[in-house]
């Protein structure tokens, strides 16, 4: 009896030793198999994510008079938005976030060497995920030297800039007249600059 009781607990130990091991290696497996969260970036967190654009607009404005004189001029501009923003408008691959927090300084020949603060709590910003190439592009109202205007870009980025439409940081992109314009209006004219040497990036804290 006593031999018996022996072997069945030899058994149920075997058995438990490999449930054990089974139970390991899945958790092991399950670890590896699970894809990279950015946590900082993690819509569940409300982490900021902000966007930096800066550099210096070409000396020939691609269309238009160019009333406020920023061609040449250098410029850096910030806007930043909470990853757990919902976009207001999507569409299969891209996605628009409003209202969000801009600032930033710019430089006119009107007032040379003098830096131009701007700001705007309505600024907007539109991502696309292409096959080949991502876009993005803010909008925003701001006022100039006493001028209210209505500021937009335009950028293009190698695909694969953007992991998804929605607000996350992204590396830093090199800008130059091919892949980047500014273009500011106000009631009657437009102007369009490009940007002759620059960086956008989008990062988190």
């Amino acid at each position: 009896m006593d031999s018996n009781k022996e072997k069945a607990m030899s058994s149920w130990n075997a058995r438990k030793t490999k449930i054990l091991s089974v139970t390991v290696a899945a958790a092991a497996l399950c670890c590896w198999a699970a894809p990279r969260i950015l946590e900082g970036a993690s819509p569940n967190n409300s982490t900021n994510v902000t966007y930096t654009a800066q550099g210096n607009f070409a000396s020939t404005p691609v269309s238009g008079n160019d009333t406020l004189k920023l061609a040449g001029e250098p410029f850096q501009i910030t806007v930043v938005g909470s990853s757990s923003l919902k976009p207001i408008k999507h569409g299969r691959n891209w996605a628009n976030f409003k209202p969000l927090n801009m600032t930033g300084t710019v430089y006119s020949g009107l007032v040379p060497g003098t830096p131009i603060p701007i700001s705007a709590t309505t600024a907007a910003i539109n991502q696309t995920v292409g096959a080949t190439e991502d876009i993005f592009q803010s909008g925003f109202p701001v006022t100039v030297i006493g001028i209210g205007l209505t500021v937009r870009s335009y950028i293009t980025m190698p695909g694969g800039t953007l992991t998804n439409d929605l607000i996350r940081p992204f590396p830093s992109v090199t800008l130059d007249p091919s892949n980047a314009t500014i273009t500011y209006s106000d009631t009657t004219n437009s102007t369009v600059l490009a940007v002759q040497n620059g960086t956008l990036v989008a990062t988190i804290p």
